[in-house]
């Protein structure tokens, strides 16, 4: 017997995982996107031979939603290793993380990241979070500020602004570090039992396994909403689609339901740029901190030292992702973001030739408090519709997941 018409709408991430839950329970549903191809913001383009992730984004080994929905070894994924360098204005310096690579002990400690106190609360921090679960990380931690809790252990000012500030304003994409403190908890326990890798054929190829799981959905790209309403989604060319069994939306709801304006759904917007450098630049494979308030820069990367894969014609040089301090409001701040990488990489005037620049208006959900997981009924706003995306939950790729299977069990108990 056919089963009721399911309407998902938006194929990122969250609309890729309740499809898949959906098959799973003998669903056969039709999923709409916006736009030319699935992944939302898991997306790569090829651009002068190299692959130009849409923003800095790196693949959580740990999370549970990736573990459970992704095959690592399909996707071929390199990993970071975990630790950095740091370029303030007068220092350049690299640390290791002793408790994933003990060999790195002696660098560690005399590093100039923070004081010996800072380091062996760092250390303390890691151990304690690996023995909690990550319920313990979200419970009693999302009201209060990550820069709060930080203050709070007893760290120093200088660990704040030669790691914390750069590293986790990197992943936040706000320098502030208002960011609940359950998130950083969070992340920092993902960092300490997992990697943060690149898949070998960029950030989008993790939204192709994704829909490369599909046997039964009818997926539409370039097929916008208009509105939705309970059993019914109307497109923007007037067409209206039957959906009895029940409704997803995967993506912001505000326009699509316009009831549910009234608190609207503020975003995190970011600036990445990527250079291409003539001469090779050895980073040994670390993320570059920059902690220098004269520079846009917050953090780079090169990331061919990772994944060379990302150099589709295998040339000779680098190819280095920044990701800027604030989003790009004027052209000619390239040209700065330029010299501001020449100066902290220490290459070349005539070495570096800028290759694209992204603007991604909706990187990520300004949520608070957050959470980690909630009653998949509680995804329910109306009759038989359901919402999914990080933004439910917490801005992350496990969030959007986890939602995405929540909002489908949540559709299939309607």
């Amino acid at each position: 017997m056919s089963q009721p018409q399911i309407t998902i709408i938006g194929a990122g991430a969250a609309g890729l995982v309740a499809a898949i839950e959906l098959e799973r329970a003998g669903h056969r549903p039709l999923l709409l996107e916006a736009s030319d191809r699935v992944g939302g913001r898991l997306k790569t383009d090829e651009v002068d031979g190299f692959l130009l992730d849409r923003g800095f984004q790196v693949l959580l080994t740990e999370y549970p939603e990736v573990k459970r929905y992704l095959d690592l070894e399909a996707l071929d994924v390199r990993t970071f290793r975990p630790g950095g360098h740091v370029h303030t204005r007068q220092l350049h310096f690299r640390f290791a993380d002793p408790l994933r690579e003990p060999a790195q002990i002696i660098r560690s400690t005399l590093s100039p990241i923070g004081t010996l106190s800072d380091k062996i609360k760092l250390a303390r921090l890691g151990l304690n979070l690996r023995t909690h679960s990550i319920e313990d990380c979200f419970a009693g931690y999302s009201e209060v500020h990550t820069i709060e809790y930080l203050w709070s252990l007893g760290f120093s000012e200088q660990i704040v602004e030669r790691f914390f500030r750069p590293f986790f304003g990197g992943i936040f994409l706000e320098q502030e570090l208002r960011t609940p403190a359950a998130m950083f908890r969070f992340i920092f326990k993902m960092f300490g039992h997992g990697g943060a890798a690149l898949p070998a054929g960029g950030i989008e190829s993790v939204a192709r396994q994704l829909a490369g799981q599909l046997q039964q959905t009818d997926i539409r790209c370039n097929t916008q909403v208009a509105n939705v309403a309970p059993d019914v989604v109307t497109l923007t060319d007037g067409t209206e689609i039957a959906s009895p069994g029940g409704i997803i939306i995967a993506c912001p709801p505000e326009k699509l339901m316009p009831q549910l304006a009234g608190t609207p759904l503020e975003w995190k917007s970011t600036t990445n740029l990527y250079f291409y450098s003539s001469r090779r630049l050895k980073e040994n494979r670390l993320i570059n901190l920059v902690s220098d308030p004269t520079s846009l820069i917050n953090t780079y990367a090169v990331l061919d030292e990772v994944a060379p894969s990302y150099k589709l014609n295998k040339q000779g040089g680098s190819l280095i992702s920044v990701t800027l301090r604030e989003a790009m409001d004027r052209e000619s701040q390239i040209g700065q973001a330029e010299q501001d990488l020449l100066r902290h990489s220490r290459l070349n005037n005539d070495s570096l030739r800028f290759l694209h620049r992204y603007d991604v208006r909706q990187a990520l959900p300004e949520l608070s408090p957050v959470t980690y997981r909630y009653d998949a009924t509680q995804a329910r706003v109306a009759e038989r519709i359901f919402l999914a995306g990080d933004h439910q939950l917490n801005g992350s790729l496990d969030a959007a997941m986890r939602s995405g299977r929540l909002a489908a069990e949540g559709v299939l108990l309607s």
